[in-house]
Order: C-alpha cells, then structure tokens, then sequence
C-alpha cells in the first residue's frame, strides 16, 4: 500500500520545479503566478500530511487571521456594488490563502531545503537572462501569445519578485560559504533591477537596505519599530495618501517627473474622498472598480480610479473599511514580530528585513491588494524565505 509518506519525496520534487518557474514565469506570464501557487499548495499539502495535526497547528494564528479577512470579505457582499463580483473574490481569496498555508506549513517538513535552494537558484538565473530578453527586444518571446502590446512596465511583476528576494538569496548564499555566488548573485539581480524601469520596487530596494542595517544589529527594536510604522501608515492611510496632491512641491515634482506619479496622487485624492463616504464599513469586497465616478476622466484624459487604487491600504479602507484596514495592519505587524523572533542569524534576519520593507512599499504604490497573481507570488516568496531561513538556523546543520 502506497502511503503519502513514500511518495512525499515526489511532491517535494515537484515543489522544486515550481520554485524553479517561479521567477521566470512573472517575466513571461506573471498572471499565471496564482495557478503557480494552487499547484504548489497542493504539492505543499502532500509534504505536510504525515506530519499530522502537528504541521497545521503552526498555521493557527496566520489561519485565523485570514480566515476573519475571508469572513468580512464575504459579509461585505451584502452591500457591495457587485455583489457577485466581490462574492468570486472571497471564493479565490479563501483558495490563495489555504495554498499559502499549506506552503507554509510545508517548510520544516522539506527534506533537503539545499536542493530547493538549488533549484531556485537556477529558476534565477533563467529569469534573468528571459527579463533581459524580453527587455532588450521588446517583448519578442511572448508577442505570438498576447493580443497587446509590450510596454515596459510589463516586466514590473518580475521586478518585485527580484526585489523582495535579492537580499535573502544572496545571505543564504553567504552562510552557506558560498561568498563569491552571494555576490554575483546580487550584483547580476541588482543590474537587472536597475535596467528595468520599475521605480516603486527601486525604491523599495532601496529603503530595505536602509532598514537591513539596523535591523542587523537591533534585530527586536527595527522589527517593532518597523511593525508600529507600519501599523500606523495603514490606519492613518486616508489622512495620509490623498493630502499628497495638495503639497504644491511634490504635485510639481510629479508632474515634471512621471505622468504615472501624478495619476497615482489624482488617484488617492479620488480615493480618499469615497472612504470618508464610508469609513466604516466600506464599499464592499473589490468593488474599486465600479465606484461611483471611478470610470469618469481626469483633465489629462485617464480614469480617476482604473481598477484599484494603487495602494494597498487605501483599498482595504474603501472597500473593507475600518475592521478591514485594520486585519491588514494586523498582518503585517505580525510578519514583523515573527521576523524579531526568529531563530535565525543575524545576515538573513537583515535580509529578511530588507525584502519585507520592498514587498511592502510595492503594496502602497503599485499593485491591487486582491490581485490573484500578487498574492500567490507573495506566498510562493514567504515559502522560499521561511525555506532559505531553515538553512540560515544556526541549529540546521549544513548538508
């Protein structure tokens, strides 16, 4: 009789070969991340079982925190603009989050944590090289596939994927003794980053290797200075975002700079004034999209809200409201105070620091918050990370 056991080491090989095109797959086909991630669950699911109730009980608080997300979600329905609409979400949403917690469960139960190290090392290294690619010919590899045309901005989604997992590589590579590879792995990530022409994941680099520095040597207080900041960014979102457009330097800046900077300020201050319609229980579950107005042009001729805010806290204020802002804000106070206690060296706790502060100025500034792409793509990195970090444990021997 064949038990999950004896087969596990398939469903590991198969969890290798999706971290394997993970990264290459957001340079040509970023919005089959979420695919990526269900298939990973399930595969992730075959390696947890015969763990028992013991690998599951490590997912309890993430799981109940999620799963009061999902149930507001769903209550939201009642007055949400497109009750159908925001009820299709909660049903994908309920699918990406057990995925990710199935991931997640998975990873003290890996066998060789080293060969999955491996492998995303040479899903990297392809990704790069396809990025560039696709960069340098404009989109030559999947134009007989897509009905539209390459824009740069395309290779966005890649870019945050390289940003929110250049530094922990490279010191997992580094612990590993493996100085030389931690280098060039960095530098051909970071020229690839700076190639392309993605300026929020820059910017998130950038600040994460401004907090990767104190987080190194004041691990406890960085993370909850990091997790009060962040708190306090999402509560206070609605105050925050849309008074941007009123500071004459900054607007000027915008407008000078990049059309898109300025669409995002007309886009908050649009954003704002709906929220304070509904502060507290919100315009229900995904429905940014058809707010009142929302599909009218601004002066220059665009949407005043194309799709979502472009900003994840100011879309969990308009469509989940107070209780939704504040799950958010849960969240992720809680990946900061989990990263404060984890049993890991100095280098990844740094490093892991660096690629939480990208992942979340990308939320502020650039994707939906419910995109299904963005969330799979997110659990699939907090499986590497939590993956590389068991090798990063001083009490993980090295094989």
């Amino acid at each position: 009789m064949i038990t999950l056991s004896r087969v596990r080491p398939l469903f590991e090989f198969g969890l290798g070969l999706c971290v394997f095109v993970f990264l290459p797959l957001l340079a040509l086909f970023p919005r089959a991340a979420a695919g990526l991630e269900a298939v990973a669950g399930v595969l992730a699911l075959g390696v947890a079982s015969p763990a028992g109730l013991a690998a599951w009980r490590r997912v309890t608080r993430p799981a109940l925190l999620l799963a009061v997300l999902v149930v507001w979600g769903l209550a939201s329905t009642l007055w949400a603009i497109q009750p159908a609409r925001a009820l299709l979400i909660d049903a994908r949403l309920l699918g990406l989050f057990a995925a990710g917690l199935a991931l997640v469960a998975a990873v003290p139960e890996i066998a060789t944590p080293a060969r999955l190290l491996a492998w995303f090392c040479a899903g990297l290294a392809l990704a790069l090289a396809l990025t560039i690619a696709q960069y340098r010919t404009l989109g030559a590899l999947t134009g007989p596939f897509s009905k539209q045309m390459f824009v740069e901005p395309r290779l966005n989604q890649v870019e945050a994927g390289l940003v929110t997992l250049i530094a922990p590589l490279a010191a997992s590579l580094a612990l590993r003794r493996r100085v030389w590879a931690a280098a060039l792995v960095a530098a051909a990530t970071l020229a690839v980053v700076l190639l392309l022409v993605g300026d929020t994941a820059q910017v998130g680099l950038a600040v994460g290797m401004a907090v990767a520095l104190p987080a190194y040597f004041w691990r406890r207080l960085t993370a909850r200075v990091a997790a009060a900041v962040s708190v306090a960014i999402i509560l206070t979102a609605p105050l925050i975002f849309p008074a941007l457009i009123g500071i004459d330097a900054l607007a000027r800046w915008a407008r000078a700079t990049k059309f898109s900077m300025w669409h995002r300020l007309e886009i908050w201050s649009f954003v704002g004034a709906h929220i304070a319609q509904r502060p507290l229980l919100g315009w229900g579950l995904d429905s940014s999209r058809a707010i009142p107005g929302g599909s009218k042009l601004t002066p220059e001729g665009v949407p005043w809200l194309p799709l979502h805010p472009h900003n994840g806290p100011l879309q969990a204020w308009l469509e989940l409201g107070a209780p939704g802002a504040a799950l958010f804000a849960l969240l992720v106070a809680r990946l900061w105070l989990l990263l404060a206690a984890a049993p890991w060296t100095r280098l990844y706790v740094a490093a892991c620091a660096a690629s939480l502060v990208g992942a979340f100025t990308v939320t502020l500034a650039s994707y939906g918050l419910w995109q299904e792409w963005w969330i799979g793509s997110e659990f699939l990195v907090l499986f590497l990370v939590l993956t590389m970090g068991r090798l990063a444990c001083p009490a993980h021997p090295m094989p």
